[in-house]
């Protein structure tokens, strides 16, 4: 789920349509997309695929009628075929509480229809000024979700990993202070952002097997610094081995969040699936989808973290 870092203000339909994937980060297809307004902003937005037939809509999203109760609900079916995406709304229609406000909308790749019998009104999908505006703002809208999730695959190969753990590993031999080390890197890389070598990467990615380093570095983290944080994390995930990145993954997940990208904290906990990670942090990322936290309860989680006993999970 998507919660929108500064207020979005929708004044048209086709304004919504046309800003749905700057806030998603990805141009959505096959997918229900759902809008939560309120006075004319938008609270939060989620996309889960289109059910089959069988299906109910992924139950994650029943928490958001629940947290929004005065809100108008916006859900798009957004499908090269408008009888597909209308016959699903209505299968859909019947799983909401009777008291939600709501109303449907099918989005195909040059049109927008509120009515199955209507012509549509067309919208700019590729050129429209919200996607410009999220480009230059650095926040750029990938073609697909799966153009997403290649964010976080791996961009060194085994071998250049391998050797860097070679390397790594001797020089700890003379200094083997490896969270010492990773702390003063964290530090600088925080003070002076940049790109950081392969052998950094190594480093960061075997410190954040450490429960106490990750945790000192996320929970003492600021919304202020998340930006930051996230483009090091990245780098951290994309070069380091698959099955290793687990603290790395949290990290990047957690960052996003925070940056208003829910899209990928939902990528990078889909991933944590596959590869192991830290219990307690990931139970956190599932948590902030199921009960549709929007980042402004960071500071809340913070403060219940600092009251709670530390457990075997981490936490």
């Amino acid at each position: 789920m998507t919660h929108p870092t500064s207020p979005t203000t929708i004044r048209t339909m086709t304004d919504l349509v046309e800003v749905i994937p700057t806030l998603l980060g990805f141009h959505p297809c096959d997918s229900i997309v759902v809008v939560a307004v309120e006075d004319g902003h938008v609270l939060v937005t989620a996309r889960a695929d289109l059910p089959r037939e069988e299906e109910r809509l992924a139950p994650a999203l029943d928490s958001l009628w629940r947290r929004y109760p005065r809100a108008l609900f916006l859900l798009l079916g957004f499908c090269a075929d408008p009888a597909v995406a209308w016959a699903t709304l209505a299968r859909v229609d019947a799983d909401l509480p009777a008291t939600t406000e709501r109303r449907y909308l099918v989005v195909g790749d040059d049109r927008w229809f509120d009515a199955p019998d209507g012509e549509g009104t067309p919208y700019d999908r590729l050129g429209n000024v919200h996607v410009a505006r999220a480009a230059f703002e650095g926040r750029p809208v990938r073609r697909s979700r799966a153009e997403l999730a290649a964010l976080i695959e791996t961009s060194r190969t085994p071998e250049e990993v391998a050797a860097s753990l070679r390397r790594v590993e001797a020089s700890l031999q003379d200094d083997g202070d490896l969270l010492g080390r990773a702390e003063a890197l964290l530090a600088a890389h925080l003070a002076d952002p940049g790109e950081l070598d392969l052998d950094d990467v190594t480093l960061l990615c075997l410190a954040s097997h450490d429960d106490g380093f990750l945790d000192r570095h996320l929970w003492g983290m600021t919304p202020q610094e998340a930006r930051v944080q996230q483009r090091l994390w990245l780098q951290v995930v994309r070069a380091s081995v698959p099955s290793c990145r687990g603290g790395a993954l949290v990290a990047l997940g957690l960052t996003s969040w925070l940056c208003g990208e829910g899209a990928l904290q939902v990528v990078c906990l889909e991933a944590l699936g596959r590869v192991a990670g830290p219990p307690g942090w990931i139970d956190l990322l599932d948590l902030v989808n199921t009960a549709a936290l929007s980042p402004n309860h960071w500071d809340a989680l913070v403060a219940g973290h600092r009251d709670v006993p530390a457990t075997a999970s981490g936490f």
